[in-house]
């Protein structure tokens, strides 16, 4: 079930902050002078690293309302800081996600967050809603920090009932559990298909 949805990558999710993720983040702004080497068709990755920024400039909200309109809306863990939340989350996700893989490269992750939008309570057990998870993601070399697949954005709109949602917490599985299986396949997926989409 939710799979299947998490392959729907990079066609959705407009927030307007994903237009300035490229230029303010430490993490994937180029360095200079640096160069991308053409990607065999045929590369295969192992992952050793997976390096998670979300932004302070990504506003936050606590209103349990119909669908707040900012960037990070995260309210399953106590009150806090809910950049280090999805920073956790997001980072333990990607990790399981790349876990298997097994390619004769070893690589780093960096990946900037733009959007992270799960469902208020009022939400998830009314009218339903969609899991919104958009991030920036580029592929270094491990050893030597070569960047190898510049910074592209994935993410998913993933659309759940109310119904469902419900049928899911009877079985235990509440929002942290949905959205991690969610990137866990995205990850593998954007990871394992083949790179003739960046050629050119």
């Amino acid at each position: 079930m939710l799979a299947a949805a998490a392959l729907l990558s990079a066609c959705a999710g407009g927030d307007i902050v994903s237009r300035n993720a490229l230029t303010n983040s430490e993490l994937l702004g180029s360095k200079d002078g640096e160069m991308r080497a053409s990607v065999p068709l045929n590369r295969s990755y192992r992952v050793v690293d997976v390096r998670v920024e979300v932004p302070e400039t990504l506003t936050s909200s606590e209103d349990n309302g119909i669908k707040p309109r900012v960037d990070i809306l995260w309210q399953e863990d106590p009150a806090g800081d809910r950049h280090a939340q999805v920073r956790e989350l997001m980072t333990a996700a990607l990790e399981e996600g790349v876990a298997a893989t097994e390619g004769s490269r070893d690589v780093v992750l960096d990946v900037v967050m733009t959007r992270f939008h799960a469902l208020t309570k009022r939400t998830r057990y009314s009218i339903g809603g969609e899991h919104e998870v958009w991030m920036y993601v580029a592929v270094r070399d491990a050893e030597t920090g070569e960047l190898l697949e510049p910074a592209r954005r994935i993410g998913f709109d993933h659309r759940i009932s109310a119904a469902q949602a419900l049928e899911n917490e009877a079985q235990g599985l509440n929002q942290r559990l949905e959205i991690t299986a969610l990137v866990k396949e995205m990850i593998r997926h954007e990871l394992t298909r083949p790179r003739d989409f960046l050629q050119g």
